[in-house]
């Protein structure tokens, strides 16, 4: 049973993932508000000490919050705290291995969880897709007490069936202006109407250390692409 539960909450955490995607199909040439975006997430990617992402995504039955650790160039771990959970779902992932865990201990994942994780983290850090988002510039806007340069992408309105009420999302980046590194991902809606649907903040502690589990494999650290294994 501990099998069956921790691999249908993976479900929830691919969902609250799924806002984290920064690329959409609104290519435009020559912008240089998007280009301003691109370098600080390229400058984060290049952070030996690794980052952090701690994110909150709210839902009818209450707010998903999950944390991920990002160390490069082949490293994550993962914690997501779901309603209707009494445990987080944990996923640790190194290389071409990962592992999760709901408190009962650690199991590696069958494959088609472990491909979707590790392909998430190989797109994070070590082969990102181009981004090809639409921003526009905001200058500085206030957030969590301090000021930021902010990027504004309009999202997709959702599914074919949508209609014109459908409410227009916008995804806000936020960046440090002194480090030139990501601070804040927040998606929300153009109207203003409501809280964000997705609000997410970068952090960059210098002591992320990720090992695999107690009865992982032995791995070595890996200082080329993990595709290289």
């Amino acid at each position: 049973m501990r099998v069956t539960n921790l691999h249908m909450a993976y479900k929830i955490v691919f969902a609250a993932a799924a806002f984290t995607v920064l690329s959409a199909p609104l290519a435009m040439a020559d912008d240089a508000c998007r280009d301003a975006v691109q370098a600080a997430f390229d400058k984060q990617r290049l952070m030996a000490t690794g980052y952090r992402f701690n994110a909150e995504v709210p839902g009818d039955q209450g707010k998903t919050q999950m944390t991920i650790d990002y160390l490069p160039p082949d490293r994550m771990y993962q914690t997501v705290t779901a309603p209707g959970h009494e445990k987080p779902v944990e996923t640790i992932a190194i290389q071409r291995w990962a592992w999760g865990t709901m408190g009962g201990g650690w199991e590696e994942l069958k494959p088609q969880f472990a491909q979707s994780i590790i392909a998430h983290v190989q797109a994070t850090l070590t082969n990102p897709p181009k981004l090809t988002t639409d921003f526009k510039c905001l200058g500085k806007v206030a957030l969590d007490g301090n000021e930021y340069l902010a990027y504004r992408a309009d999202q997709p309105s959702g599914d074919a069936g949508s209609t014109s009420d459908t409410p227009q999302l916008a995804r806000t980046v936020y960046v440090d202006e002194k480090s030139g590194l990501p601070y804040g991902n927040v998606v929300a809606r153009v109207d203003g109407k409501e809280g964000a649907v997705f609000s997410g903040r970068y952090t960059y502690p210098t002591d992320i250390k990720i090992e695999a589990p107690i009865g992982g494999h032995d791995i070595t650290p890996n200082k080329n692409d993990a595709t290289k294994n």
